[in-house]
């Protein structure tokens, strides 16, 4: 393969920051950018961790320029690439954490900026925590996003991330024929909890797997730097690699990321490797650098003029890459996480030089260059210091806050639930409470926050009872929690127990009545009590608020499809399709009801979309056999109710439905012996039917 042009390549394990003028032409360069999640960075080998080989990420550094200390502005996958893609702080892109729905529409991104300029931009992401419905595909021609949601049992992390191997497998083709310049942005989610490395990686890092997932994710970053040395790229691009947040390894008592500030979850490396007309390599970086700072870095490599509406808060870096300036620099990280989701304050940080102040209810100041684990709080020691980078803090929040209503609209609630089998406490709409200074500091909440994971976490593997135990403790001790009485009624609800569920359910509805999921799951409990028209009515109401609810349209569409109101059920499912094309769920839903209402053709082609697109489902396939059958297609309609079967043996509708089909084949003694599995399965129908097979 052999490309032409010159290539700026950003890889994301460590990351951009400045260069000025370059000269590279906008028009020759394209730009690559790879993200690894939950990348701390003193476990990269550059960086001095004694913890993991990081061969591939060495090598970059050892070609380029790598920053000591580089922030993310919030431990949180989604708002941090947000905050990467548009050079924002989360504030201002508006998506903060899992409440706040999709980023502003119309904001300056790597991609709308580039694409405007005539470069064909891809992203391939790795997990569905950047599912293109957090907006963050604005701008790219290709999103690839492909999970297959609709097979997520809730137990198995993993039906909603892919490895490496085959991300960078959907990547290296695309590369291959990409026509410069372009723009390709690279995600890989492999680090991220829970941590299940592939073979050697699982046996070499026995003892400590996150050094195991940290290993197999720079030997697939390995791949794709070799593909674009293959191809003549590699010399003339810009690499940069970073990462969205780091993770605690019970630093502080957390596990994971999201709830604290300290390093941990926030310092995360940051490599550069520029243009060999820039003679950088083996070069280190000691100012302080953020992921803002890498958009307005590649608009100077790229010698593209920064246009003032683009909003960009963060800084070019160039001038420090080629060491013609020193600034010690700053860096701002914030978490909503504990306030939003669980009623506890806020917390934001502000790191200047050596010092890094966090603000809390009970505020903390560390000098971290003499005290990197953060145990020494110096806050009452230096209270002049502290008091002014305090003050430093409230200054900058004041230029980039903005308004509530100018946060766009509320995550879609089927979309977020998903997380949880990420490990994240996630609802859709957070608590609106008072001054953070009057509620909670998570640093007094962390041992029943981990108590609440520990709950979900059996949730999550299928032990319901054993989940409400844990959950039912902590609800008896912070009866406050509304997510806490929220999953106990759920986990009812998958126990098949609709009356204690709706119970829960109206306890967490009182705490936090704007929690538009809890509704949309009373009126799931209503429905399996066969109480119809009051889930319908609660549904209406939903929807009518929040039009863009997705699972509530959903449910709303199955109650009408319980009340036989299949033209209103055919109108919700016409209308998702309307808004999400390739959604599998709303085709197949539709296709079976139109089935039921003798539209073969076009219900036909429903189903056939469905599958086309990847789902896999026995009532799909045995309403495609209705319909092909019904459309004197019947050996494609045997093949149909044979593969509903394959799916869900003990089905008694297509079993019966093939008896059927084989008899009006001719296929006596076979229409036979489905009829005689039938009656091992549903008496009742084998009675109602045992006369057309006599």
């Amino acid at each position: 393969m052999k490309l032409s042009f010159a290539s700026v390549a950003i890889l994301s394990a460590c990351f951009l920051h400045g260069v000025g003028d370059s000269p590279l032409l906008a028009a020759d360069s394209s730009v690559i950018l790879l993200t690894i999640d939950t990348l701390r960075a003193d476990y990269v080998g550059c960086y001095g961790s004694p913890h993991v080989k990081t061969p591939s990420l060495d090598g970059l550094a050892a070609d380029g320029v790598l920053f000591e200390t580089a922030y993310c502005q919030v431990p949180l996958t989604p708002p941090s690439h947000a905050s990467i893609l548009t050079g924002r702080y989360p504030a201002s892109h508006g998506l903060r954490d899992f409440t706040s729905g999709q980023y502003k529409k119309g904001i300056a991104s790597f991609a709308t900026i580039l694409k405007e300029r005539g470069y064909r931009t891809a992203a391939f992401v790795s997990a569905f925590v950047l599912d293109e419905s957090w907006g963050l595909s604005e701008g790219f021609d290709l999103y690839y996003d492909d999970f297959d949601l609709e097979q997520l049992q809730g137990t198995n992390p993993g039906n909603v991330q892919r490895r490496a191997e085959e991300t960078v497998d959907r990547v290296l083709p695309w590369l291959g024929k990409a026509q410069n310049p372009f723009f390709l942005w690279v995600h890989l989610f492999d680090p991220h909890h829970d941590y299940n490395p592939p073979p050697p990686f699982d046996k070499e890092y026995s003892s400590n797997l996150y050094a195991g997932e940290v290993a197999y994710a720079d030997q697939q970053i390995g791949r794709l730097l070799q593909a674009l040395q293959k191809a003549g790229l590699y010399q003339d691009s810009l690499i940069i690699a970073t990462s969205d947040h780091g993770e605690s390894l019970g630093e502080h008592g957390e596990n994971e990321h999201g709830f604290f500030l300290y390093e941990a979850a926030l310092r995360i490396p940051l490599i550069v490797k520029l243009p060999a007309s820039y003679d950088t390599s083996a070069q280190r970086s000691d100012t302080i650098a953020q992921t803002i700072d890498l958009l307005p870095t590649t608009l100077q490599v790229l010698r593209l003029r920064q246009e003032e509406d683009w909003g960009i808060e963060g800084r070019g870096l160039l001038s420090h890459m080629l060491g013609k300036r020193k600034e010690t620099g700053f860096a701002y990280a914030e978490t909503y996480y504990p306030q939003t989701s669980f009623g506890w304050s806020a917390l934001r940080v502000l790191r200047q030089g050596n010092h890094k102040y966090i603000e809390a209810p009970r505020p903390e100041l560390y000098n971290v260059a003499e005290d990197p684990g953060e145990n020494s709080n110096l806050y009452r020691v230096n209270q002049p210091l502290a008091h002014q980078l305090r003050s430093s803090l409230l200054r900058l929040e004041q230029g980039f806050m903005v308004p509530d209503e100018a946060v766009t609209d509320q995550p879609d609630p089927e979309s977020v639930e998903r997380l949880s089998a990420l490990g994240y406490v996630s609802v859709t709409q957070p608590i609106r409470a008072q001054a953070s200074k009057n509620l909670p500091d998570p640093k007094e909440k962390i041992d029943v926050f981990n108590r609440i994971l520990t709950g979900l976490q059996a949730a999550e593997a299928g032990q319901f009872r054993q989940s409400n135990g844990i959950l039912e403790e902590i609800a008896g001790q912070n009866p406050e929690i509304f997510i806490v009485h929220y999953s106990i009624g759920q986990n009812y609800l998958r126990m098949g127990r609709p009356d204690q569920a709706l119970e829960r359910y109206e306890m967490a509805a009182q705490l936090n009545p704007e929690f538009t999921s809890v509704h949309v799951s009373r009126a799931r409990a209503l429905s399996e009590l066969g109480r119809y028209d009051e889930a319908a009515r609660l549904l209406e109401d939903v929807t009518e608020a929040h039009p863009t609810n997705l699972a509530a349209k959903r449910v709303l569409a199955s109650v009408y499809s319980r009340q036989r109101n299949l033209p209103a059920a055919i109108s919700i499912y016409r209308d998702i399709l309307a808004r999400r094309t390739d959604d599998m769920l709303a085709m197949k839903s539709l296709g079976v009801i139109l089935v039921e209402q003798r539209e073969y053709e076009e219900g036909l082609a429903r189903l056939d979309e469905a599958i086309e697109l990847g789902l896999e489902d026995a009532q799909l396939r045995n309403s495609q056999g209705i319909a092909l059958a019904n459309r004197g297609k019947l050996e494609e309609a045997i093949q149909a109710y044979r593969r509903a079967l394959e799916i869900k043996p003990d089905f008694a509708l297509p079993r019966l439905n093939l008896a059927f089909s084989l008899l009006q084949a001719g296929k006596k003694n076979e229409a036979l012996e489905e009829f005689d599995k039938l009656c091992q399965t549903s008496p009742e129908l084998c009675r109602r039917y045992r006369s057309r097979f006599e």
